[in-house]
């Protein structure tokens, strides 16, 4: 099933964060996890839209017909590695789960891999909990290959894939 096109990814605004972290907590509970925004992981989150432009990137949300948000997604952009190119990095994909299976996770994993190549970068990255294998599933099918795994000291003893993946 095609994402609704009537709904769309849009820049997030300041006072849409309580609807971001109820989002992210509903998909974390499917895990038995919750959202703890004083993770020290949680950072980007506290003001997530000068967070990420402030690395070259931005935070879409897709907010349903009332303004509730269904979707999030991230670029960040380092500077040029040692190869002298951009590096992309992916982050905070999450998707309601009433709108699961309609296509939200490719069409925003594609939106922000289209935005790092124009950035331009040559190679996107992502770090997943290894619990989400619904989306490991998802970044795979896209191209992105396993790379390695790192422990999060975190609320909640999390522990990530890294996908790579080149533009």
């Amino acid at each position: 099933m095609a994402p609704n096109p009537q709904f769309r990814p849009l820049p997030i605004c300041r006072g849409q964060e309580p609807d971001i972290y109820d989002l992210i907590d509903r998909c974390y509970r499917e895990y038995g996890l919750s959202l703890n925004l004083s993770d020290p992981c949680e950072h980007h989150l506290a003001d997530p839209g000068t967070y990420f432009r402030a690395h070259a990137g931005e935070f879409w949300v897709v907010p349903d017909a009332s303004g509730t948000i269904r979707a999030t997604v991230a670029l960040h952009i380092r500077a040029a590695t040692l190869a002298g190119a951009n590096l992309a990095e992916l982050k905070s994909l999450y998707v309601d789960p009433a709108w699961r299976r309609q296509g939200w996770g490719r069409r925003l994993t594609l939106m922000v891999m289209d935005a790092a190549r124009a950035a331009p970068c040559r190679e996107i990255e992502l770090w997943s909990d290894t619990r989400f294998t619904a989306a490991h599933a998802l970044y795979e099918s896209l191209g992105f290959a396993r790379f390695g795994r790192r422990d999060i000291e975190d609320s909640n003893s999390s522990s990530e894939w890294g996908y790579r993946r080149a533009l």
